[in-house]
């Protein structure tokens, strides 16, 4: 499944993920305040270090990839996964 941000970056995620048991544990600590699970979900949704990388380098500005601009791109990516999913 191929999901274009705003900004026109196209990420292709495996649906695969979006079913991974770890996946949903993650999000679960997220939602009980442990912030730091969002690396390792990105992780997972995106199918590894390498690609959140490659996303990383796509929202750096001067050098620096902000925690908001991440947290944004990830909150497109879940969002539409969702969308496409119950399509």
């Amino acid at each position: 499944m191929t999901v274009t941000l705003k900004d026109g970056f196209e990420v292709d995620i495996d649906e695969r993920h979006l079913n991974d048991w770890n996946l949903l544990k993650k999000l679960r600590g997220i939602d009980r305040g442990e912030t730091s699970l969002v690396v390792d979900v990105a992780e997972i949704l995106l199918g590894g270090e390498e690609k959140l990388d490659v996303l990383a380098k796509h929202l750096e500005v001067d050098g620096v990839t902000s925690i908001d601009s991440m947290v944004e791109a990830l909150r497109e990516i879940m969002e539409s996964t969702t969308e496409l999913k119950n399509s």
